[in-house]
């Protein structure tokens, strides 16, 4: 597959050099606001640059698009080059509002194109050992879930990850959009969101600090979440997933399962940890670029498979809307609840 991508900053770096170790895949041609940018880029990878974007995706020799770029951009990138006919794979959040999100599957469904949405953390060793504790039964059926995703705002540098205008919210389609997500990969489709948003702290206009969320999934299992923008020990990730029998612990960075389980309910507790020491030594080593990177080779062979119409285990553009309703549902609730204070808000119901 021949890819072009659009957007040569840091993330867009990782998946020219992911798609460099992607079997069967080559990086044709780059794109990006910055012609410097865009000269070192293709000049690392063997791909040339085009003028700009529209150019890029009208390419006969560009099968597939990564868009890699801020996300009030991401619409009408996606759209283009789906109507162009090519494949397209969209960094998180998919958009900033779930209408943009829905004109973008329209265009993937007309042109018989497949939309992916980059939620890379389902591919990370310790949600993919998660996925198969649960399978194997160890701790019984699933009852409940507890997530939580922080950093500092601070900590991010490119200024447009602070503007609404830019990204649509704060925290909630940041870091908290992969563990909306993660949660949905777990606890499945999700038929109800309640949720408050604050934004105390760093008081960026439009976008929360904080998104506290409690979501019921279809099967009735529920699931409380927090991203935050004011976590001051250093990035943080912990998925909880609780069962009749035990339960499983999931962390990012560092990487790590911990289960806790009896053969039997109420009957006497075990507990194992996996570690993944070589993964960490790698990434201590190399930073934590290469884990992303090792995701992004699993997530490009994943929307292969969807591109051939093969079952895939990545996201797509249906997985990036529900996330992104949740977020808005839950960064919108405060506005509402003044006017309905006893009032549920629904997922779709923006």
């Amino acid at each position: 597959m021949r890819y072009g991508l659009i957007g040569c900053g840091g993330i867009g770096a990782i998946r020219a050099a992911a798609l460099g170790g992607t079997a069967g895949a080559r990086l044709t041609w780059v794109a990006d606001a910055d012609p410097a940018r865009a000269q070192a880029l293709a000049a690392a990878h063997g791909a040339a640059v085009a003028p700009d974007w529209r150019k890029l995706v009208e390419r006969g020799d560009v099968d597939a698009v990564i868009v890699s770029t801020p996300p009030n951009l991401h619409a009408q990138m996606a759209i283009g080059a789906l109507e162009a006919g090519k494949h397209v794979l969209v960094e998180k959040p998919i958009s900033r509002e779930p209408v943009e999100a829905r004109a973008m599957i329209a265009a993937a469904d007309s042109a018989h194109r497949h939309l992916a949405t980059g939620f890379n953390y389902r591919f990370y060793p310790s949600v993919r050992r998660a996925k198969q504790l649960l399978a194997s039964g160890i701790i019984g059926e699933l009852d409940h879930m507890r997530g939580y995703a922080g950093y500092s705002a601070a900590d991010h540098n490119p200024p447009w990850v602070h503007d609404a205008v830019v990204m649509g919210g704060g925290a909630l389609r940041d870091n908290g959009i992969h563990l909306i997500d993660l949660t949905r990969l777990f606890l499945g489709d999700v038929a109800e969101v309640k949720g408050f948003a604050t934004d105390h702290v760093w008081k960026f206009d439009g976008c929360e600090d904080n998104g506290f969320a409690l979501l019921r999934g279809k099967s009735g299992r529920i699931a409380s979440l927090h991203a935050n923008w004011n976590e001051w020990r250093g990035y943080q990730l912990l998925l909880e997933i609780y069962g009749t029998k035990g339960c499983i612990r999931v962390w990012c960075f560092p990487m790590k399962v911990e289960t806790t389980w009896s053969s039997e309910r109420a009957g006497k507790m075990r507990r194992k940890t996996d570690r993944f020491l070589g993964t960490m030594v790698v990434e201590h080593i190399k930073s934590y670029k290469w884990l992303v990177q090792q995701s992004f080779l699993a997530e490009h062979a994943e929307f292969e498979r969807a591109a051939r119409g093969e079952p895939s285990q990545g996201a797509d553009g249906r997985d990036g809307l529900r996330a992104l309703e949740i977020a808005h549902a839950v960064a919108h609730a405060p506005a509402i609840r003044r006017v309905r204070p006893d009032a549920s808000v629904a997922v779709a119901g923006d």
